[in-house]
């Protein structure tokens, strides 16, 4: 899964990487520890341009009576998003790219779960396929969401988890953010592990584990007392 991620990329350098405009004055800041429920910004294709955007993490089905709902759906299993009811419309026609510099994930261990941070020696920028959504209560709240997608991890992230975010290459983003593209086979196919030597990882704090710290210091390599 996918549970915590880093995006420290300002706006304007992801106005710059996605060709797209923000929505109205929306301001961003960067985050070290972006954890489940904070606004985080996306990108999809408007009407005419591309769009970024602040969405709440952990989507939101149209047809849920609460929004509650959306904290069990931070993540999306890739290999059911045609099968299950809350992800086969936004597959459809309703996709976005998360961006992300890195994320965090857990190993577990005698002593308990060990926090790593992965990123991309190649790729600053992580462009996270994700699904959206817009919900609206009978009372006129609305609340927009997304879920991160997940698929099989390769094999160096296969240490930690079994599973990872699917990553597009920046030449897929195209197509994924197409809402017209209906070519849900081809679509389903970008959706694969992300290259064994195109990814890493090393060993964090634990300060990590905590979702109210944030900061640099979190991505900073472990050290113990004796190094």
């Amino acid at each position: 899964m996918c549970g915590r991620y880093v995006l420290k990329s300002t706006l304007e350098e992801l106005k710059k990487t996605y060709n797209a405009i923000p929505d109205g004055l929306y301001e961003f800041e960067p985050k070290f520890n972006v954890a489940p429920s904070l606004q985080m910004p996306v990108v999809f294709q408007g009407d005419e341009n591309r769009i970024i955007a602040p969405f709440r993490w952990g989507l939101v089905p149209f047809w849920a009576n609460k929004p509650d709902t959306g904290y069990s759906m931070i993540n999306a299993r890739s290999e059911s998003l045609r099968k299950k009811r809350s992800f086969s419309k936004p597959f459809s026609s309703q996709r976005c790219v998360v961006p992300a510099n890195g994320f965090y994930e857990w190993k577990r261990s005698s002593s308990g779960k060990v926090p790593h941070y992965i990123y991309s020696p190649d790729y600053p920028v992580l462009h996270f396929a994700g699904l959206y959504e817009h919900w609206e209560s009978s009372d006129g709240e609305q609340i927009n969401s997304f879920t991160i997608i997940t698929t099989q991890a390769n094999t160096t992230i296969g240490e930690l988890h079994d599973r990872m975010p699917a990553i597009l290459l920046p030449d897929e983003t195209d197509a994924w953010l197409d809402p017209s593209n209906n070519d849900l086979d081809t679509l389903q196919d970008l959706l694969r592990p992300w290259p064994d030597d195109a990814i890493t990882f090393y060993r964090v704090g634990t300060e990590v584990n905590n979702a109210r710290n944030s900061g640099p210091r979190l991505m900073e390599p472990y050290r113990d007392l004796f190094s």
